[in-house]
């Protein structure tokens, strides 16, 4: 009976094409097994990628050919399932060092299982991210929304963007045409006040409490007053760390250093099997190094690069600065600290809460908490040539 009532509840949202059944995503519950909606002969990832929304784990499916919008064609648009993973549910936008992606290739129910467990993730999908890049489509997405769930409301964070509050259907919609994207979520499980991501901004239905929301987002983040036998961390003057040497020291001289403990190899590759990125993560104390492959089939411990790193909370380790910097300094003495030409955007300090500091090759940023207190300084090369 269960399998009868879950194939009629599917049946709706797909349609036939040439033969070939494609799923209406305008009639999606968001609450399908993620295995009835994706077919594992299409391009997909699995992972994190903090700039399309870091609280979810994310199904990816590049180059879609399954998929319609009210009769409208998704095939080449870029389509994103959002599944909850209580493991997600910490402070990832800031831990990575800014935008972060983690994604690999979905090839199988196995690989999808693997990663479910590993995220400590549901199997079923709670939102719908839909690309749409190009003009006509986003004039037809907009008048398919506009003819059933009426004009909308402005978005006052972007220029054209709108969005709908559908309490009847326990949903949000929101059409971001500045940033190309469509955004279907199921908000049951979701703050009926708040709502954020890179694409919309903060969005306030009525009441919100920015701070009682982030604390929510973030609720299993690990707070710095329970960290134990924190590590000991020195920068010098020319922000290296430890015994390193930024762009000089390579991956085999971190591992048989003493610096790493609880560190794990993350090793992300497209589908062709190419390198895309390389770090060492330690999550416990939110300390991360980046690595250089030589190039994009090579991987070679003894040639692989250290191009950056992130400490994003000072708080959870011992750090010593050389150059006089401070856990928890003030905004305007570590501004004082420095040279305005060391500065980059020195005129715009007065409207950041960051610092970014000019050494050769190397940006540094450092960022400062609700307080104004340096929290966390992250460095990469690859990000200043």
């Amino acid at each position: 009976m269960k399998k009868l009532l879950l194939l009629l509840a599917i049946l709706p949202f797909m349609i036939s094409c040439n033969g070939q059944e494609k799923i209406d995503l305008s009639k999606s519950t968001l609450n399908e097994p993620i295995e009835k909606i994706i077919s594992y002969n299409d391009k997909l990832f699995i992972g994190i990628e903090t700039v399309e929304y870091p609280f979810s784990l994310l199904v990816e499916n590049d180059e879609s050919k399954n998929y319609t919008f009210d009769g409208i064609d998704l095939k080449g648009q870029k389509v994103i399932f959002q599944i909850n993973s209580e493991k997600l549910k910490t402070d990832s936008i800031t831990r990575f060092g800014g935008g972060h992606i983690d994604l690999v290739p979905l090839k199988s129910a196995e690989d999808l299982n693997k990663n479910l467990k590993k995220f400590n993730a549901d199997n079923k999908i709670y939102g719908i991210r839909i690309g749409i890049e190009s003009q006509k489509l986003k004039t037809e997405i907009l008048k398919k929304l506009q003819n059933k769930y009426g004009k909308g409301t402005k978005n006052p964070n972007t220029d054209h963007g709108l969005y709908w509050n559908i309490k009847n259907e326990n949903k949000f919609i929101f059409f971001a045409p500045d940033y190309g994207r469509l955004i279907i979520l199921n908000n049951t499980n979701l703050s009926k006040t708040c709502y954020w991501d890179t694409f919309n901004g903060l969005i306030d239905f009525g009441g919100c409490d920015n701070a009682k929301y982030t604390e929510e987002l973030t609720k299993n983040r690990t707070k710095p007053e329970d960290i134990k036998n924190k590590p000991i961390i020195k920068v010098d003057k020319n922000w290296n760390i430890n015994e390193f040497i930024n762009n000089k020291s390579t991956e085999s001289d971190f591992v048989k250093s003493s610096t790493n403990k609880n560190f794990e190899r993350m090793l992300t590759t497209d589908a062709d099997e190419n390198i895309l990125a390389l770090s060492y993560q330690n999550e416990y104390n939110d300390i991360y190094f980046y690595f250089e492959t030589s190039d994009k089939k090579t991987d070679n411990p003894n040639k692989n690069i250290l191009v950056g790193y992130n400490i994003s909370n000072l708080n959870k380790i011992e750090v010593i600065f050389a150059n006089g910097l401070k856990q928890g300094m003030k905004y305007e003495d570590v501004i004082n600290l420095f040279d305005k030409n060391q500065i980059l955007n020195y005129e715009d300090l007065k409207y950041s809460n960051y610092i970014e500091i000019k050494n050769g090759a190397h940006k540094i940023t450092l960022n400062f908490d609700g307080e104004n207190k340096l929290s966390g300084l992250y460095t990469n090369i690859k990000n200043y040539r």
